[in-house]
Formats: structure tokens, C-alpha cells, sequence
């Protein structure tokens, strides 16, 4: 079991917080470990730290400023039990890993923090280039470094009113999605415990359509070797 905190904003503008335990499986860790405390998010008035962040502020978005509506936060332990968690390490982005000032400085992010990746070829299999990505599946000892810091570390996720994407130090990284998928991994004994922690959703399907697909870089990868 782990524990999970959640800020809401509820439709009198008010915020919700609320602790929650539940079970540690990728279900409930997704929606909390994106981004590692000190995270800047580009807000309108400028960056901030995701945990500083409120349900309320408006961040930028690729559709413009949008508010906030949930931010969902756990802890990340280092060493837990190999097949207890999903978090068994995190993402260090070095400067400029992505190229100028992406990101400006070192970022490390968590195992459900997907970023925006084009490819030219996509556009005849599904009409688009942009997809969605695991930014971990990067990790390639050099640019990004798979690493297990050896203290705890707070991982946040953030939700939009729509899933989009928005501006983390220079890279486009998608907002929370539980995925299409949801209900049918969790299953009728799991799904109000789940919800529960989501008191601005009634059901699953207000969480609305994934603004963008999602794949792996291996699927990209057979794409450029085509």
C-alpha cells in the first residue's frame, strides 16, 4: 500500500485536499510521479515549482493558458522491494539535453512523465506526427541518466480540465490522463477507491479523450528502420 495526496478544485473554485492509501500499482502511482520536487512549470506569470503549484493557477498550455484542476503527489523510496512498486527509480534530463536551453538547467522527472516526440512517418499511419512518449525510454547513460537518489523524493502529477501538454523547462510534457484503459485494469473493487481520490470527476468518462496518442520509443525506433 502507499500513500497518495490530492488538491482538487471543485466547482465553487474552492480546493479539496485529501490523503489517501491505496494499493502501489501503476494505476494510482501514474497519476502521482511525473515530476520530482523543484520541477519549474511554466505558469502566466512565470515559472513555478510543481510544489508550489495550486488547483486554480493557470499554466501554459500548446492551447494556450488553462488552469489547473488537480495535482496529485507521492513519495518516492528508494530500494523498495523489487515488484512492490512502479517507482523504482527516477530520470535525470541533463542542460540541454534536448538541445538549447531544453531543459535550461537539470530536471529529473518520474516513471509516468511522457513528453511530445515527432516523427515524419506517423503522419500516414495515423494522420499526426506528434505521440507521446515515456520520457525514461530516453535514458541513455549521457543525456538522460536513469538514477536512484538515495534519500525519498516528493513526485507530483498535475490534471487539466482536457489532457494536453504544457512547458516543464523547455520541454513539452503531456498533463494526467488515467489512460483509456482505466476502468477495465482496475476492476469494480478498485474503481471508487480510485475515483475517490478525484472529487471534481463523478466517472471515468468525464476525464475526457487523450489529446495526443501514446506509444514507446521502440515502436518509434521500427518506424526510422522502415
Amino acid at each position: 500500500m502507499r500513500r497518495y495526496e490530492a488538491a482538487a478544485l471543485m466547482p465553487d473554485l474552492g480546493v479539496a485536499w485529501s490523503t489517501h492509501t491505496a494499493p502501489a500499482i501503476p494505476a494510482f502511482e501514474e497519476a502521482t510521479s511525473a515530476f520530482a520536487r523543484g520541477t519549474l512549470v511554466q505558469t502566466v506569470g512565470g515559472p513555478v515549482a510543481i510544489e508550489d503549484l495550486l488547483p486554480g493557477d493557470y499554466v501554459e498550455t500548446a492551447r494556450g493558458p488553462e488552469p489547473v484542476i488537480w495535482i496529485g503527489s507521492t513519495t518516492f523510496v528508494p530500494n523498495a522491494p523489487a515488484g512492490e512498486t512502479m517507482l523504482t527509480g527516477l530520470t535525470r534530463v541533463l542542460s540541454e539535453g534536448f538541445g538549447a536551453a531544453r531543459p535550461a538547467a537539470d530536471i529529473v522527472l518520474g516513471p509516468a512523465a511522457r513528453m511530445v516526440v515527432e516523427n515524419g512517418r506517423l503522419r500516414t499511419l495515423i494522420g499526426q506526427s506528434r505521440v507521446l512518449v515515456p520520457v525514461s525510454h530516453y535514458a541513455d547513460g549521457d543525456r538522460l541518466l536513469p538514477i536512484t537518489p538515495a534519500g525519498s523524493v516528493q513526485l507530483y502529477h498535475l490534471m487539466l480540465r482536457r489532457h494536453g501538454t504544457i512547458r516543464v523547462s523547455g520541454i513539452e510534457v503531456e498533463t494526467y490522463h488515467p489512460g483509456t484503459a482505466i476502468k477495465r485494469q482496475l476492476g469494480d473493487a478498485l474503481a471508487d477507491r480510485f475515483l475517490a481520490m478525484f472529487p471534481n470527476v463523478e466517472r471515468f468518462d468525464d476525464f475526457g479523450d487523450l489529446s495526443l496518442p501514446r506509444t514507446t520509443r521502440e515502436v518509434l525506433d521500427g518506424l526510422s528502420l522502415r
